[in-house]
């Protein structure tokens, strides 16, 4: 499940099926969007994770209202079985989904995949004349 503030988690699932196929096969909720109250979808979506299955559910920051509902729900239900993972972005999300048929996803490969995600700041800056000059 990915829930997020606004159209966030619909967006994340429209790349998702243009990534890989995937997105249809993830929850979302879009919070905020209108007046309807997104805790009990939360709650229906912890309580049909059987014993012998796996939940994550991602949201989009960390102490946030989404964030603290899923909380609420992984913590009220007592489920060891269902992860949250937050401040989630697309490389993260994607990572997560694909290498979920090799078998339960441990911690070690979500703290991998978040390590593998982070965002980085791609320099643009076109090189000096002074660079170019000392090139030849």
């Amino acid at each position: 499940m990915i829930a997020s503030h606004g159209k966030l988690a619909s967006g994340f699932q429209s790349s998702l099926n243009i990534l890989c196929g995937k997105g249809d096969e993830v929850e979302v909720i879009d919070a905020y969007v209108d007046d309807s109250d997104y805790t009990e979808k939360l709650n229906e979506f912890v309580a049909k994770i059987a014993e012998d299955e796996q939940g994550i559910i991602f949201t989009d920051i960390f102490g946030g209202s989404v964030n603290q509902k899923a909380v609420a729900a992984v913590v009220g239900s007592r489920k060891e079985n269902v992860l949250i993972v937050s401040n989630t972005n697309l490389p993260l999300a994607l990572t997560v989904i694909l290498s979920a048929g090799d078998g339960p996803i441990t911690l070690d490969d979500i703290n991998e995949a978040i390590e593998e995600s982070h965002p980085v700041v791609v320099p643009t800056a076109l090189p000096s004349q002074e660079d170019e000059d000392d090139f030849f």
